[in-house]
């Protein structure tokens, strides 16, 4: 039997770096365009968040593929048997909730009669429809998972080890 690598393939760093900022930019852009853009600039978010959220869908299936092909690490030493269980669920959570907040995206485009690819979107053509309040709800456990994900790598680093080595970054180590 094989040992498990130390850290993540170089592949899946950049691929986790690369996701992590397109599900912020989502976020943040999803924000804006709905609250707080200008009249005159809220087509321009949309078509942004639907460019961004195709980048996004394209990260994910990548990422599927290339954890299958390369296996992640060991899960950090000396973490508790509960914590173990949600750095665990946190993932898989994660991949799940942004995979079907892209699928609520794509129905909400599609069953408002309009295209699924930027460029023609705009905010009066979307409708009320069912995925509105999936997408909604769903956008927030997203960012709660990213705040516990990023918590609990934090609270992991300051206090038993370089966890964020793991993943490309030693900025923090404690050497």
């Amino acid at each position: 039997m094989t040992e498990k690598p130390k850290k993540y393939a170089r592949v899946s760093q950049i691929l986790h770096w690369t996701t992590a900022l397109f599900v912020f930019m989502a976020l943040v852009v999803g924000t804006v365009m709905t609250k707080f853009a200008p009249a005159n600039m809220v087509d321009q978010f949309y078509n942004s968040h639907v460019m961004g959220g195709w980048v996004l869908l394209v990260l994910m299936v990548v990422r599927l593929v290339a954890r299958w092909r390369n296996p992640a690490p060991e899960e950090p030493e000396g973490l508790s048997p509960a914590r173990a269980q949600l750095f665990k669920w946190n993932h898989i959570l994660l991949y799940v909730f942004v995979i079907v907040m892209l699928s609520s995206g794509l129905g909400i485009l599609s069953l408002s009669g309009l295209s699924i690819f930027p460029g023609g979107v705009t905010a009066g053509g979307i409708q009320k429809v069912p995925p509105i309040a999936v997408h909604d709800i769903v956008s927030k456990f997203v960012l709660l998972l990213v705040l516990m994900h990023i918590g609990g790598v934090l609270q992991y680093q300051f206090t038993k080890g370089n966890v964020l080595a793991r993943m490309g970054v030693n900025i923090f180590s404690k050497k």
